[in-house]
């Protein structure tokens, strides 16, 4: 799973991001590429005064800053392989495809504990993004805010899949996954710092789709159309931000990290080899790009 870092220097450790955000893509269990990102920043003392993630680029973020090594491994390539972790028997019998007790409760806080100490005590801000179910907007849950509602309490709603999961009620209003409404946040990043590295789950030039389920879609959320329109026009606004990012790419202010096609596997899959192998990938592929990111950082 690990590879030597025979050629760190010191120029490397603890790279200063200045004013640099770290946005997170979700996608499920594609997760487990950026949970090999994140694993390399870790390792190269690499941090950032704020990340944003959404849905399950919320779940690896929160490992992330409370600087857990290898929990990230633990959790979406390890975990999965559990019967409890997901399947249609917990859809049928919770509403949900993804047993978020199991993966929120269980996990955080008894399997795979999380630091939730080292989490607030460290300084960077930490951003979550998920959907509002009344308006269909995207909604930024700050640290400060997920200390007074619960950080499992608030990734659980930026991981709430519409059809596979039920919406998440946080201070009487209901939430979804982020990603409905906006599955890179990188404008808003930008509005708050010069420049962004943004971690993808599907590799560069793909292209979101018609969504297939317009159908179920149209059924489930017929009486709320605000929300049943962010759905239905996920790609449009997936496929704009996507040229956007690379626009900014190419003005120096945005430095894309996403994998190669070859590996990429479906947000539930089940297969322990492919997510390891998503894994490792994300991590190599960062430790060749270090390099770089310092000089992206410098600039």
């Amino acid at each position: 799973m690990k590879q030597a870092l025979d050629n760190i220097t010191q120029e490397h450790v603890g790279a200063k991001t200045n004013d640099t955000c770290l946005v997170l893509e979700g996608g499920g269990l594609r997760g487990a590429f950026t949970s090999g990102v994140l694993e390399s920043f870790l390792e190269y003392h690499i941090d950032f005064p704020r990340v944003v993630g959404v849905s399950a680029g919320a779940c690896t973020g929160a490992s992330f800053i409370s600087r857990q090594n290898g929990r990230n491994w633990k959790v979406n390539v390890e975990a999965p392989s559990d019967k409890r972790f997901m399947g249609i028997k917990h859809l049928l019998m919770n509403g949900s495809y993804f047993n978020m007790e199991f993966i929120f409760e269980e996990i955080p806080q008894r399997l795979i504990p999380f630091d939730e100490k080292a989490f607030y005590q460290n300084p960077s801000e930490f951003d979550v993004i998920a959907t509002s179910f009344s308006t269909g907007k995207s909604v930024v849950i700050s640290k400060n805010e997920i200390s007074q509602f619960g950080l499992n309490r608030v990734l659980r709603a930026s991981s709430s899949i519409p059809l596979m999961s039920k919406p998440v009620e946080i201070n009487g209003h209901h939430f979804y996954d982020g990603g409905v409404s906006d599955s890179i946040p990188v404008k808003y990043a930008l509005e708050k710092h010069k420049k962004v590295v943004v971690v993808l789950t599907r590799p560069r030039g793909y292209r979101k789709e018609i969504p297939k389920s317009s159908f179920l879609y149209k059924l489930a959320f017929r009486k709320n159309a605000a929300f049943l329109k962010a759905i239905i026009n996920r790609n449009e606004e997936y496929n704009k931000t996507l040229d956007f990012c690379n626009e900014m790419e190419k003005e120096g202010r945005l430095y894309i990290i996403a994998p190669q096609p070859e590996l990429i596997i479906n947000r539930t899959e089940h297969n322990f080899q492919k997510r390891a192998n998503l894994y490792n990938h994300g991590y190599s592929l960062t430790n060749g790009e270090i390099e770089n990111l310092v000089q992206f950082f410098k600039a």
